[in-house]
């Protein structure tokens, strides 16, 4: 072959190599995860160097590198002993804390700093490895098996190697910037959130706010919160909805559903298949989703929080701290509830079930807060009071609190000060015992005895009044009538 095919065939090789690191990148610039983009490099570099077989190693929990994908181990040799696996396991940790990246022929040993021998090559392949980094610490590593080649050709593959992890270096340092940045994002989220929710003390507004901005934060299709009033749990707010029509019948399905439960005093994740539902609330839990469609949803009963110890002078109080951490002897009843559904998914993972409990955990802070609030004594007085912008102007407002301590004032006073009460009026008296006093005979009354007056005393044979009887004055006048006619006779 002239120098000129041979420079030809060198420029056709680094040509490929450049095409092959180009697309490489791009693969890292997507939107991959870490077992795409690693086996398609790994699938590459193996094409590229027409090499046996290879691993990608990651650095894992508790400081172990792991492999994240390989290709074509059963030409290496590596699985064939527990005596090889556990050489070449050493080799890994060995290359792994390398500087630099190695090529390893067959039998040769890799030393350390100090020159003793760290592990060995169990294998009749050239290993090719080059380690890479992920924000200054060493992240990952590339192994390749060869078979043995010149001396320079072998330093090329480590060099296309070597820039091999770059790339991958180059894409965890991008996938971790990313990540804080989704972390960062969702830490303001929650933010904005807690901001919001805990802004209004009105449980309905704050109902309202909680499901239209957990909706968000969760990442779910809708949200319902139901809040206790008159002693039962009543929906209050949906996310996406103004007003709550309370005669549809999946609102009384869904209040239904949370009732039941809410007594049973645990939270409800649809579907469950490790969880044995009680017939009650599976069938009230099958109505609502004949009712909604939902394919699954998540219940949260918001109980009261417990009292944070308060820390004296001398230290917390331990028995404060006890009773706080203490189980409730009773299922407390739930101030309120939290229902996050899904129309297009039916499974929970971690991140869904961490995003329902942060919602739920600040929303019943939030509705508590807000149900003490409106218990205090003269609420709907002050509330009024607040809501009027004409009394609580910056001119006006010293007159209405000179009004309103007059108004308690009053009020106190007419509660705790004692005053005389005198009535005025007329009457008669009247006697105890009443007797009615009749004559023997009937007639009229003549005249009326001297001294004989109503309601004055009398004895008894005393004369009263002088009575006429027209009956006797008949009598007597027929009989002297016929007196006379007797006589003239």
């Amino acid at each position: 072959m002239s120098s000129t095919e041979e420079t030809l065939e060198v420029e056709r090789a680094r040509a490929q190599i450049v095409a092959i690191i180009e697309e490489i990148q791009r693969l890292a610039g997507g939107n991959t995860s870490e077992a795409e983009f690693f086996g398609g490099l790994l699938d590459r570099a193996l094409a590229a160097m027409e090499a046996v077989g290879g691993l990608v190693w990651l650095l894992g929990e508790g400081g172990r590198v792991e492999p994240v994908c390989h290709s074509r181990l059963e030409y290496t040799g590596i699985g064939g002993s527990p005596e090889a696996e556990k050489a070449h396991s050493a080799l890994v940790q060995a290359v792994f804390n390398a500087p630099s990246g190695l090529l390893i022929p067959p039998g040769a040993q890799v030393t350390g700093q100090d020159g003793n021998a760290l592990a060995e090559n169990p294998t009749g392949l050239l290993v090719i490895a080059a380690p890479f980094n992920r924000g200054g610490d060493r992240a990952g590593l590339i192994e390749i098996f060869h078979h043995p080649n010149q001396d320079d050709v072998q330093r090329g593959y480590l060099l296309f190697l070597e820039q091999l992890a770059g790339v991958a270096a180059g894409y965890l340092d991008r996938r971790q910037m990313v990540s804080l940045d989704q972390q960062q994002t969702a830490l303001s989220q929650v933010e904005r959130f807690s901001r919001a929710v805990h802004e209004s003390l009105d449980p309905i507004a704050t109902a309202f706010v909680l499901a239209n901005e957990a909706r968000r934060i969760i990442g779910c299709d809708r949200v319902s919160v139901l809040v206790k009033r008159r002693r039962t749990l009543r929906l209050e707010a949906v996310s996406g909805q103004e007003s709550v029509e309370r005669r549809a019948s999946a609102v009384q399905a869904i209040e239904s559903l949370v009732r039941v439960v809410a007594r049973a005093g645990e939270p409800l994740w649809h579907p469950d298949p490790a969880r044995e539902l009680p017939p009650q609330i599976e069938e009230e839990l099958e109505h609502y989703i004949d009712e909604s469609h939902a394919t699954a949803l998540a219940i949260i009963p918001l109980e009261k929080p417990r009292p944070t110890p308060v820390v004296k002078p001398g230290g917390v109080d331990a028995v404060a701290v006890a009773k706080a951490e203490a189980a409730p002897r009773t299922v407390p009843e739930p101030i309120a509830a939290l229902v996050a559904e899904w129309f297009s998914s039916s499974t929970f993972d971690g991140s869904k079930r961490a995003r329902v409990d942060l919602v739920a955990e600040h929303g019943k802070v939030a509705i508590a807060n807000a149900l003490v609030h409106t218990s205090l004594p003269l609420y709907p007085l002050i509330n009024l009071a607040g809501k009027s912008r004409v009394l609580t102007t910056a001119r006006n407002l010293p007159r209405t609190v000179l009004a309103t301590l007059a108004a308690l004032a009053t009020v106190v006073a007419l509660v705790f000060v004692p005053a005389e009460l005198r009535l005025e009026g007329k009457g008669t008296l009247e006697p105890v015992h009443r007797r009615d006093v009749f004559a023997g005979i009937d007639g009229v009354v003549e005249a009326v005895a001297e001294g004989v007056e109503h309601g004055a005393q009398v004895k008894d044979g005393q004369l009263l009044a002088t009575l006429r009887n027209t009956d006797v004055e008949v009598a007597i006048a027929d009989l002297l009538g016929r007196k006379a006619s007797s006589q003239e006779q």
